[in-house]
């Protein structure tokens, strides 16, 4: 919030997505009945961004997003797929 941007990590780098806007029109909408006024936040991939190697991993990789950035830790974001038997 402090940087006035949405942040999308996407493990699977698909910045063409067509739903991901949609998604971010919904958190405005939510956001606006808060009063927080969003309505010219950008939107931003932040990199490095760990990316999956399998379809059917990205539970973990949105975990492990959000435990880094709950812990506001983004040097430990540099995970990858072969980490994943220790995470």
């Amino acid at each position: 919030m402090k940087e006035k941007e949405f942040h999308v990590y996407d493990s699977l780098r698909n910045k063409d997505r067509r739903d991901i806007p949609q998604y971010v029109e919904e958190v405005r909408s939510y956001m606006k009945g808060k009063h927080i006024d969003a309505k010219n936040w950008s939107l931003r991939y932040p990199d490095p961004c760990p990316q999956q190697g399998s379809g059917d991993d990205y539970v973990i990789f949105t975990y492990k997003y959000m435990e880094c950035l709950a812990r506001r830790d983004t040097q430990c974001l540099p995970f990858s797929q072969d980490d994943l038997p220790t995470v």
